[in-house]
């Protein structure tokens, strides 16, 4: 293979925006990837499971109808099309990354790479081959792998991640979940409106334990009602088999418990991917919560940059994109930064929820004076018309400028809503700016709106 001025290991959402960037700056860029360009997002993660969050939301809306007086009857659900339909939403995202990788003429390698020093990279073909490539500067975007506990059973057959449960042919007939991150949450809401009986298995009492304690109550409390059994607080002691499938051993003041599944599922968040890089043939520093960077996303070694999941911070496919974006900039030359303050956030359960900035209480243990507005969805008219009223939006002030700290929404829409946040936040808007701002009627986010006239005053 030629010499390239920048290499990028990884074709998910951080390699292949950077291979991109590096490529339309007039670098000469190669992108390695194991297995699939795109990564877990596009293949595994994000854009199948919003897929199956939809057709969780169909199934719900269907449900409804006849409050509506329109009677369509029993939804009945044909999983293999259903399944067969995400595929095809899969292959024509995966395929429109292919597309654009070809345009910016970005080529791609299938194989593995390791680092053999600081300017370069040990490349394994599919057929076993094994190249070199020197690269004046090295993009390393391995991603991340999903995470299990170290207990008997956790690697026995009929465990599974997401990745695995996304590639079932037949709807289980039940589940164990453990788990209390985004990802359990939205499992357990999925799969649970296709009609497999779930159970949700968690360490700890608070589900989304980086989100509002307020959020996770509430998620907790709709998921019981929606038919979801739910173990918060327990001893996960084990995974066994059993009669149709697996067991798993939970303990907690009241004894011990085995909850009874087809199949149990780790959705314990994911770890970032440094194991067999040859990190220490670069002198790069890593650890297993992932490789350091600076705010340019450069390593400990000048001209090796990390992106992405493998950096451990905020693993979402937006964060990975923006740090691919900023360390191909910077392999060209630039001198930019990435900036973590101002990141959406969202859960696509049913209600949704989205948030930005910090929760009430965060702003409380760093001692800030806040002011708290929050309006329930329910007195919202559009909510009513629609039939979601369940669910608010929470605002958190700094009391004295009103600057808008925190913004916290649980309903319909929620992952769209958040951005009125977002960029109001950016540009360092108040909460007078968000009362000043004229919003259309009916519409959920007037909510807001009502959220911040609660503060009237400051």
């Amino acid at each position: 293979m030629d010499d390239v001025d920048v290499l990028a290991i990884g074709g998910g959402p951080a390699g292949f925006v950077a291979a991109q960037v590096v490529s339309m700056l007039g670098g000469k860029v190669r992108l390695v990837e194991k297995e699939r360009v795109g990564g877990i997002c596009p293949n595994w993660g994000c854009i199948p499971m919003c897929f199956m969050d939809h057709c969780a939301e169909v199934i719900r809306t269907v449900k409804k109808a006849g409050n509506y007086g329109i009677n369509t009857g029993e939804a009945r659900i044909d999983y293999a099309k259903l399944m067969s339909e995400k595929d095809k939403v899969v292959q024509g995202v995966v395929a429109g990354m292919d597309a654009r990788l070809q345009a910016t003429g970005v080529p791609v390698v299938i194989g593995s790479a390791k680092l053999a020093s600081p300017n370069q990279v040990e490349i394994t073909l599919d057929n076993g081959k094994t190249e070199t490539v020197r690269a004046e500067k090295i993009i390393i975007a391995t991603g991340s792998t999903a995470r299990r506990y170290d207990i008997p059973g956790a690697y026995s057959p009929g465990v599974l991640t997401t990745k695995e449960l996304l590639g079932l042919d037949d709807l289980p007939k039940s589940l164990a979940i453990i788990g209390r991150s985004v990802t359990a949450l939205e499992l357990a809401t999925v799969w649970g409106h296709l009609g497999s009986e779930v159970s949700l298995i968690a360490r700890r009492p608070q589900l989304l334990p980086n989100e509002d304690e307020e959020i996770g109550a509430f998620l907790q409390k709709t998921l019981e009602e929606e038919g979801v059994h739910v173990y918060a607080g327990v001893d996960i002691e084990g995974i066994d088999d059993s009669e149709g499938g697996k067991a798993v051993l939970i303990s907690d003041g009241g004894g011990k418990k085995k909850v009874a599944a087809q199949f149990v599922v780790f959705a314990l968040g994911q770890q970032p991917l440094v194991e067999g890089l040859g990190l220490e043939n670069a002198g790069v520093a890593a650890t297993a919560e992932g490789i350091k960077t600076n705010e340019r996303l450069e390593t400990s070694v000048k001209g090796i940059y990390a992106t992405g999941d493998v950096t451990g911070e905020m693993m979402l496919a937006s964060v990975a994109m923006v740090q691919g974006r900023i360390a191909g900039q910077n392999a060209m030359g630039d001198n930019a930064a990435i900036d973590y303050r101002l990141v959406p956030r969202s859960v696509r359960t049913i209600p949704q929820v989205a948030t930005v900035g910090i929760t009430e209480g965060e702003a409380k243990a760093r001692g800030l004076d806040i002011k708290v507005g929050r309006v329930p969805l329910a007195t919202n008219p559009k909510s009513t018309i629609i039939g979601e009223g369940e669910g608010f939006i929470k605002i958190i002030i700094e009391a004295a400028s009103g600057g808008i700290l925190g913004v916290h929404i649980v309903g319909p829409q929620a992952s769209e809503l958040i951005h009125e946040a977002v960029i109001l936040m950016k540009m360092g808007g108040t909460v007078r700016d968000i009362i000043a701002t004229i919003h259309g009627h009916p519409c959920l986010i007037e909510t807001m709106q009502r959220a911040a006239m609660s503060m009237m005053g400051t």
